[in-house]
């Protein structure tokens, strides 16, 4: 410990014994020797602070440049969004919450270090979520992030979005803004923020991965967002099926025909619809009828 160090130098090495990752030690050794004690009897810990420092940076270069071939990638496989977000805002929790996925998290930032992937499945619907480690991180993966279908913007206050933005500038995936930890907010401070979100038309879910307060909002606004429908077969006499069809927008009743089998459609001699695009309970249809999300189907075969 050097003579006379002043608190600076002290928290800068207290914050160094836990980084995690080796963006988070750089950082730390460079605040470390930018407050540690200029004098003859520091000399020996500047040496050796410098030395550690350009070891590291020689790792982190020959890291980016074997970057490509070592970094884990994520196969996109149907519908897809990211979760993007600055460090420790709460993504790991969310991707925990909404999947099956069982991420490491920790209240120390830069936790995630890759891509994690897990898969949202809401009443029979399945999605592809991936998070990201923090923009801010070397192992950001823009790549991902352009190609994704949905941007999911995890942050803690509404002052954090163009920090978000600016990684943004290429993608074209639909936005999604969820602000996370409000179990920590008072009602004043939620009630401020609600009406902040609502002034700027944002759209923005609030909700707690520790409660799950606004969790089934967040994978129904998901599913809104993919641009489809699902529609539920019935035989005759018999409940609904239990699993749903999954369509884009648009798809009429010879699409779920053929999604059943293909060539199906010219054996149906009579369709019964119930649900939002029927007039009425059991209404005969036609092939070329469009269906609505939730609709229920009833197919009478020659």
């Amino acid at each position: 410990m050097p003579i006379n160090a002043g608190y600076e130098y002290l928290n800068a090495e207290k914050t160094y014994l836990k980084a995690q990752t080796l963006q988070e030690k750089i950082r730390c050794l460079e605040e470390m020797i930018r407050t540690a004690p200029k004098h003859k009897g520091s000399e020996n810990l500047l040496a050796g602070l410098k030395t550690r420092l350009k070891k590291f940076l020689e790792k982190k270069e020959k890291g980016r440049s074997v970057g490509k071939s070592s970094r884990k990638t994520i196969k996109k496989e149907g519908y897809q969004c990211a979760l993007i977000g600055l460090p420790n805002a709460g993504k790991s929790a969310l991707l925990a919450t909404l999947t099956n996925a069982q991420p490491y998290v920790s209240p120390l930032p830069f936790t995630t270090q890759k891509p994690e992937l897990g898969t949202l499945d809401y009443q029979g619907v399945k999605a592809q979520i991936v998070d990201l480690p923090a923009v801010t991180s070397e192992t950001f993966d823009i790549g991902l992030v352009n190609t994704a279908d949905c941007l999911i913007l995890v942050i803690e206050k509404l002052e954090d979005l163009p920090n978000l933005e600016q990684h943004l500038t290429r993608a074209h995936g639909t936005r999604l803004i969820i602000v996370t930890k409000i179990d920590f907010l008072s009602e004043e401070q939620r009630r401020k923020l609600e009406m902040t979100v609502k002034s700027k038309r944002l759209n923005a879910i609030l909700v707690s991965t520790i409660t799950n307060e606004n969790i089934s909002q967040v994978k129904e606004q998901i599913v809104q967002i993919m641009h489809i429908i699902r529609v539920y077969t019935k035989e005759p006499s018999k409940s609904p099926a239990t699993i749903p069809v999954v369509l884009p927008e648009g798809a009429t009743v010879y699409n779920v025909a053929e999604s059943i089998l293909k060539g199906f459609s010219t054996k149906v001699k009579e369709a019964r619809l119930t649900g939002p695009s029927s007039k009425f309970p059991n209404q005969r249809v036609g092939l070329s009828h469009t269906l609505k999300d939730k609709d229920i189907i009833e197919f009478h075969t020659k």
